[in-house]
């Protein structure tokens, strides 16, 4: 749910683009600049069809919050993750030595056959925190379309890319639909144009993803 800025040659971001009022997303998403009926600029998610000018969100819109657990500490015989109401889709076993462990209630974030020591990733709800709009007073997005490096903690965790698999240089896209986690970062390749590239992989003590996002 944090977005940061760590450096950019230029002075701000760009906050006069409307923003559809059917969107849902977190800053440190991928915004995607389309045209309204009127021919006015307006930001979209974005995307691994996204092929116009992209950026990255630093507004929020969005009934709820999410974060990521990043390397999570399993052991013999547990029953439920540190953290509930898991996004579907996004548990990841980093490990081997319990390769048996399956998530039976993403809701309840029960896990089962933990048969010896392991370590999960995930993403899920943060439980009671509201969520915010903060475009509802202008009706308009801030998007970062300069190059910089930046850091997020909401990019795309699957059953097929953890957190580890974000290593250093990696290119990054926008995700698409399919696993539910459309406009985060992923470096799983998924055809979309290169928003920028790794420069710091998410630990279990640091679950930001560093990034340098490419110029426009």
């Amino acid at each position: 749910m944090a977005f940061k800025l760590l450096y950019t040659n230029l002075a701000g971001p760009q906050g006069d683009f409307l923003v559809n009022s059917a969107e849902v997303f977190e800053a440190g998403m991928v915004g995607v600049v389309s045209g309204t009926a009127a021919g006015d600029p307006e930001v979209l998610v974005a995307d691994d069809d996204s092929t116009n000018l992209l950026g990255i969100i630093d507004d929020n819109k969005t009934t709820q919050f999410y974060a990521s657990s990043v390397s999570e500490a399993v052991v013999s015989g547990q029953t439920t993750l540190a953290h509930a109401n898991v996004i579907n889709n996004s548990f990841n076993l980093v490990s081997t030595d319990s390769p048996g462990i399956l998530l039976s209630s993403p809701t309840n974030g029960t896990i089962t056959g933990a048969s010896g020591a392991a370590t999960v990733s995930y993403s899920y709800v943060i439980p009671g925190k509201a969520g915010d709009d903060t475009t509802l007073g202008s009706g308009k997005c801030t998007l970062w379309l300069q190059e910089g490096e930046y850091a997020t903690d909401i990019y795309e965790i699957t059953s097929s890319l953890a957190p580890a698999g974000y290593a250093v240089g990696l290119p990054l896209v926008a995700a698409d639909t399919a696993n539910g986690q459309k406009g985060r970062l992923t470096a799983r390749v998924t055809g979309g144009p290169t928003v920028g590239y790794v420069t710091k992989t998410p630990t279990a003590g640091n679950p930001y993803l560093h990034f340098f996002k490419t110029g426009i």
